[in-house]
């Protein structure tokens, strides 16, 4: 056994601490959150392509700058 292949069975065996555990959870909850959100862009784009890509308006922004 190598030794990179006892520190990952350390790592997969050991307890996780309740800290680890919540960041390990907001983590997955971000990388769905950023799933979810390319597949509703995408799911949009191939649905309504001219809506998709037209930018979104905001009131604050004006012609000049």
């Amino acid at each position: 056994m190598m030794m990179c292949d006892m520190g990952r069975q350390y790592h997969a065996e050991r307890i996780m601490t309740a800290a680890e555990r919540r960041r390990a959870d907001e983590q997955a909850g971000q990388l769905a959150a950023g799933v979810s959100r390319t597949w509703r862009r995408l799911r949009l784009g191939l649905t309504r392509p001219a809506q998709a890509l037209r930018a979104p308006r905001t009131s604050d922004v004006t012609i000049s700058g």
